[in-house]
Formats: structure tokens, C-alpha cells, sequence
């Protein structure tokens, strides 16, 4: 009978436990919910790292999410032409420019500014590390109001998986020459606009408000 009592303690204990568990941290999205975005426009990203190839690769990962949670995305690399032709090239200066000034040109509800951090591979004797990082930031194109951000980090290791102490440096060796970044840059894209911290789904998608409670 001992026994019986002590189980049917420990259980309620674990319910105990389990109903005062953290819950997962959510953004503050009430000036998102205010402006409603319906359109974003993806601004040329800041390539904060040595590595040239990093924008261009990760650019070409950044619609089809964006489009897949709902939004009209505007074509990043038409954007890119017209912001050209009115003598914005450079993508640190249209990162300083009122959002107003956005809005004019391409009548956009949002847009989204992107930095990169970290786009690297580092290759430490028997193990190879890849590593992307990023900053998002939505923002109203015609207050400048910040809707949303995020900030994602994603790390590859390989390496060390057998085959002797040469076979094992030559595989990490060759994988860090042979990087591929465009799957770490579509993770970091995946988690971003996921919930719990991601984008609320916009006017194109079926849970368009209905997902609130997720977010």
C-alpha cells in the first residue's frame, strides 16, 4: 500500500512539473498584428564576413519561405535592378534609408532586412566546421516601425567518423574545400519564420489568423 502511494505521488509530482514547465519564449507581435504586412520586399543583404559568394547564395534561399508562409514577396533580384537604377547599389546605404523611401519606389507593405554574421568553414585537423548566421528584421515600410526580428545560427560539424586518423583528416579537409552552404542557409530560413518565433502566416496562406495562438 506504501508502494501505491508513493507512485501515485511521484505521478502527480511529474504533472506538477510538467504544467509549470517554461513554455517556449514568443516575440512581441502586436505591431506586427497592427500593420498586417501583405507584401515584403527582401532588401540587398549586408555581407558582414570575407566571404563574396555569401549573398548571392543566400538570397536565392530567401522567397520561396517567405512565399510559403503566406506573403507576396517582390522578385529580389528585379528589386535589386531598380534600386540600381535610381542609384542604390550599395547594401549598407539602403540599410540606413528611410523605409518611406522604399515604400515610394516599390509601394511595398514591409521589408525585410537581412545581415550576415557568420558564413564560414573552419578545418581543424580531423573535424570540419561549417557555420551561417544571420539577422532578420521586418520593418513597416511607410513608419519604419520594426515588426518583427530574429537572429539564427547554423552549425555543421563532420568529421572524426572513422576509417583511421588519415582517412578522418581527409574528410574533414575535403569537405571544408567542398562547402555547401545552401542547405544551412534554408535551415536558418526554416527556423526563423517557424513558430514559436517566426512570422505569423500572411494573406496567401490558410492560417492566415488563425495562428495566433502558435506565435
Amino acid at each position: 500500500m506504501k508502494g501505491v502511494f508513493i507512485a501515485i505521488t511521484a505521478i502527480c509530482m511529474v504533472g506538477l512539473l510538467s504544467s509549470c514547465a517554461v513554455q517556449p519564449e514568443k516575440n512581441d507581435l502586436a505591431a506586427f498584428y497592427a500593420h498586417q504586412p501583405r507584401s515584403i520586399l527582401v532588401v540587398p543583404v549586408v555581407n558582414n564576413t570575407t566571404e563574396i559568394s555569401a549573398s548571392p547564395v543566400f538570397v536565392s534561399t530567401i522567397t520561396r519561405p517567405l512565399a510559403e508562409r503566406g506573403y507576396y514577396v517582390f522578385p529580389v533580384y528585379l528589386s535589386d535592378l531598380v534600386l540600381r537604377d535610381f542609384g542604390l547599389a550599395e547594401a549598407g546605404h539602403i540599410h540606413l534609408l528611410p523605409t518611406q523611401r522604399l515604400y515610394e519606389l516599390f509601394g511595398a507593405d514591409s521589408a525585410l532586412f537581412i545581415t550576415i554574421k557568420d558564413w564560414s568553414s573552419k578545418y581543424i585537423v580531423l573535424a570540419s566546421t561549417v557555420t551561417v548566421e544571420m539577422d532578420y528584421e521586418l520593418k513597416d515600410t511607410r513608419t519604419g516601425t520594426l515588426l518583427w526580428q530574429s537572429t539564427q545560427k547554423v552549425v555543421h560539424s563532420s568529421g572524426g567518423a572513422g576509417g583511421g586518423l588519415i582517412g578522418m583528416a581527409v574528410a574533414a579537409a575535403v569537405n571544408a574545400m567542398a562547402t555547401d552552404y545552401l542547405p544551412l542557409a534554408r535551415r536558418a530560413n526554416d527556423q526563423a519564420f517557424v513558430a514559436p518565433k517566426g512570422l505569423p502566416a500572411g494573406p496567401y496562406n490558410l492560417e492566415y489568423g488563425k495562428d495566433r495562438d502558435k506565435f
